[in-house]
């Protein structure tokens, strides 16, 4: 039988992204954009606020994409993002059987 993944961590990592992104403000998206040498100051000053969210947010699918799966369930609790999981048929039937 072959190992199931009970979790799409790339939809995961989007999902985190945009709440990480909603639920902080812009100044704390620019010192982001600055601490981790992806623009400087004077370009970061020249975006607007939806283009700063864009880039935050791109940063941060890409530090998410790349945890596993412990660490990407660590950081959805650390940011108070619920989640939940959909067992497929085998699942189910197996935690009913148990």
């Amino acid at each position: 039988m072959q190992s199931k993944n009970l979790f799409n961590t790339q939809e995961l990592s989007s999902r985190l992204a945009q709440h990480v992104v909603n639920s902080t403000q812009s100044s704390t998206w620019s010192e982001n954009l600055l601490s981790e040498n992806i623009f400087d100051a004077s370009e970061i000053n020249k975006f607007s606020e939806k283009e700063l969210a864009l880039e935050q947010r791109t940063l941060l699918i890409t530090q998410f994409r790349t945890m596993n799966v412990e660490q990407l369930l660590s950081a959805m609790q650390q940011h108070g993002l619920p989640w939940r999981i959909d067992m497929d048929t085998d699942y189910s039937v197996a935690a009913v059987a148990y």
